[in-house]
């Protein structure tokens, strides 16, 4: 799957114009919008709901506030492709400088 990064800065309206809100669910991706930004969310449990995520779990995507952005872990995972991408406040940042293809965990 690409990439939403296109998005970044962007603000996404409903069709009747207003900012976009909550999550979004089509056949095969849920998208979600903070007040017109792509955004992750919480559940009620506490869970980090990634603002991009395929049903299948092969690509995700961690926004905030209407960049890529997560603290910890890539903020693009692609499995499908075997593809990572680290952001933090909307700029790559170099994990190491494996920016770029997953490291397969059995070879290291």
């Amino acid at each position: 799957m690409k990439s939403f990064k296109r998005y970044q800065y962007r603000g996404v309206p409903t069709e009747e114009g207003l900012p976009a809100n909550g999550d979004y669910i089509f056949p095969d991706v849920t998208i979600r919008f903070k007040d017109g930004y792509l955004s992750d969310s919480v559940d009620e449990e506490g869970n980090v709901l990634p603002a991009i995520e395929t049903h299948d779990g092969s690509h995700i995507e961690h926004w905030k506030n209407g960049v890529l952005h997560c603290e910890k872990a890539p903020a693009i995972i692609d499995t499908h492709d075997n593809y990572e991408e680290w952001y933090k406040e909307g700029k790559p940042v170099p994990p190491g400088g494996n920016n770029g293809k997953l490291v397969d965990s059995e070879a290291v």
